[in-house]
């Protein structure tokens, strides 16, 4: 709150001591007895301005703002060209909420003194509550103009265009005021903010460091350069930030949503369900949190508690894309197709990472005639989604044309696996180069939605739905270990992935129990982490080089067995109808749901589940055991 002059009462030497010493009090910050002075003159002199301005102010110090906005009303009704009871005012009404009246406050001063800097700015900050974003930054702009020396103005001024998409003057106002202060914390982690958002990590993150450097104790740099290093993949750094900025800063919620974000990548699932617990009860009304929640819950297991707490956040926010796709999720993952496929669209709502509408001009398909029409189906998400979902363009109606748009790494296998058959008139072309005219567009995975897929029995095919070729599978088939079980292998997913770290095996620990078995391993992923090549080297497995994935595909079609984690090979080895042993992470993906050994999807697939988060042994111990028994059933 604005200070108030430093008046004199002419009045008698008694009053105008007592008034010294109510400011004396002010400003010592002892407001008690402050007020106690301010009310005893105001006994003798009721209508005296500067005792009303002073007892105003003290008023909306503490927090009695409705009396003080009043009393100090009247110091203006009476004093119309006092400013310094005019900022007051205005800072009352803004405080209250009454931000109309809090800009015509600040206008009447910059009327009666256009050049006061401080005026602009807090004008700037009530038009900014109204939501009038260019009017705010406007006002920021001319308070900058006015005081060159300000930093703290310019971030301000970077916030406001920040919060207006204007990233690159953002940019430049938080470069701005570094320039005028080269330790204002505040410009560093805004500076930190737009740089993170413009994909530039490493500078962010000096950005951050910069910040907490400066205020080594403050929670919105520790959780900001959390997010940073979380998102570079240095979790327990991370983590380690998250944790003590719940500890200075336990009743703020978005603290302990960051730690129960890192949590759940770190794979301490339960830890993170507790760390939402504390963010919904801090704030029982945002949608969001109750959504990170339920999301949590339902990486758990529990599921009935995660539909319950995803009901509730859909009721709060019914139009938030983030929060009715986890919703559709976890309908997924509880198996109830009926509302999950429709749900499902709900990714396209803004938001949801990585997923951004193409903006077509034609409409989305949704289960009509197609005569005479051409429907574009395009890829939307990863690799493997594409090979799973592909399934269902044998279901499309055949009285018109259809266009398949997938990755170019697919191009070619997905080319001459649809060349025969029913699928032959199936026109495969790649991401980003020329599309044929078309009438009507369907996302990939809209697919199930659009064909009333409504259980479990609508996932199913009869049998493999992709093929290898043949002659390239011969020469591959003519490379394995005769007499014995081949059996391909792949251990890690894409390390980008954001659950990667979950669903990954040491190949180590997977490779080495396995070669132990005398069976013959063979390499089926492309991607090899640091230390791979020496473990496959020491297990003497063959170190097979791969040339995308219709090689891959053709190798797996002459594989006895395929050993995975949920990466591409399981979809691909399941589109193909080999055996597959799909080893899963205690929070599967929503499409392996939970409990269950098998998967609609593919009929040949067995799923491995982690009983407890993160432990991988016992799943191998099973898959060991498994193939043991297989062995010996055999004889091989």
């Amino acid at each position: 709150m604005t200070a108030v002059s430093k008046e004199r009462l002419m009045v008698s030497p008694e009053l105008a001591a007592l008034f010294g010493q109510a400011q004396h009090h002010d400003r010592a910050g002892r407001l008690d007895e402050a007020e106690r002075l301010c009310r005893v003159i105001l006994r003798r002199l009721p209508n005296e301005t500067a005792v009303l301005h002073l007892l105003g102010v003290i008023l909306c110090r503490t927090r009695r703002l409705v009396e003080g906005a009043e009393m100090l009303a009247g110091v203006v009704a009476a004093q119309p060209g006092n400013i310094p009871a005019l900022r007051a005012l205005g800072d009352a009404f803004h405080a209250l909420g009454h931000l109309a009246d809090s800009v015509i406050a600040y206008q009447r001063i910059l009327f009666l003194r256009p050049g006061d800097a401080d005026a602009h700015l807090r004008l700037g900050l009530s038009r900014q509550a109204m939501g009038q974003l260019p009017g705010a930054i406007a006002a920021f702009r001319m308070a900058a103009a006015l005081d060159p020396g300000n930093a703290d103005i310019r971030v301000t001024l970077g916030m406001a265009l920040e919060a207006e998409g204007d990233k690159a003057a953002a940019l430049s106002a938080y470069a701005d005021a570094i320039r005028r202060d080269a330790d204002n914390a505040p410009a560093f982690l805004g500076l930190g903010n737009v740089l993170a958002d413009r994909g530039r990590a490493a500078e962010a993150m000096a950005a951050y460091a910069r910040a907490l450097h400066l205020a080594p104790d403050w929670p919105d740099a520790l959780t900001n350069l959390g997010l940073a290093l979380q998102a570079d993949g240095q979790l327990d750094q991370a983590l380690a930030l998250h944790r003590r900025a719940t500890q200075l800063a336990p009743d703020a919620a978005n603290v302990h949503v960051n730690l129960g974000t890192a949590l759940q990548l770190a794979g301490q699932g339960a830890a993170a369900v507790d760390s939402y617990r504390r963010a919904v009860a801090l704030t029982p009304g945002d949608a969001t949190c109750l959504s990170n929640l339920g999301q949590a819950l339902a990486e758990q297991g529990q599921v009935s508690e995660a539909l319950a707490v995803h009901g509730q956040a859909a009721a709060l926010a019914p139009d938030n894309g983030v929060v009715r796709f986890n919703q559709a999720l976890a309908w997924l993952l509880a198996g109830d197709d009926a509302r999950g496929w429709p749900a499902y669209a709900w990714r396209w709502r803004g938001g949801v990472e990585d997923l951004a509408d193409r903006g077509f001009a034609v409409p989305e398909w949704r289960g009509e005639d197609l005569t005479s029409r051409t429907l574009l189906v395009h890829a939307e998400q990863g690799l493997g989604d594409t090979l799973q979902f592909v399934r269902f363009l044998s279901r499309l109606p055949r009285d018109g044309r259809v266009v398949l748009e997938v990755q170019p790494p697919l191009l070619a296998l997905l080319r001459a696996s649809l060349a025969h058959g029913d699928l032959a008139d199936v026109e495969v072309v790649a991401r980003g180069r020329p599309l044929p005219a078309f009438d009507l567009h369907v996302p990939l995975m809209s697919l199930p939605a659009a064909l009333g897929v409504r259980d479990a029995a609508g996932l199913a095919v009869p049998g493999p739905y992709l093929k290898a070729d043949a002659d390239h599978a011969r020469a591959w088939r003519d490379q394995l270990v005769p007499d014995v079980l081949n059996i391909g292998l792949a251990w890690s997913g894409n390390p980008k992935h954001r659950a990667d770290r979950l669903r990954s095996v040491p190949l180590a620990d997977l490779a080495g129990p396995l070669a132990a078995l005398g069976v013959a391993l063979w390499p089926v992923q492309t991607d090899r982490r640091r230390g791979d090549e020496e473990v496959l080297s020491a297990l003497g497995v063959t170190n097979v080089a791969l040339n995308g994935f219709t090689d891959t595909a053709a190798l797996l079609a002459g594989l006895d067995l395929v050993i995975t984690v949920d990466t591409a090979v399981a979809h691909l080895a399941g589109a193909l109808g080999r055996p597959v042993w799909l080893l899963l992470p205690y929070a599967p993906d929503w499409r392996w749901r939970l409990e269950s050994q098998d998967t609609p999807w593919y009929r040949a697939t067995r799923l491995f589940r982690q009983e407890h988060q993160g432990d991988w042994a016992p799943v191998i111990r099973r898959v060991v055991a498994a193939l043991e028994a297989r062995l010996h059933a055999t004889g091989a």
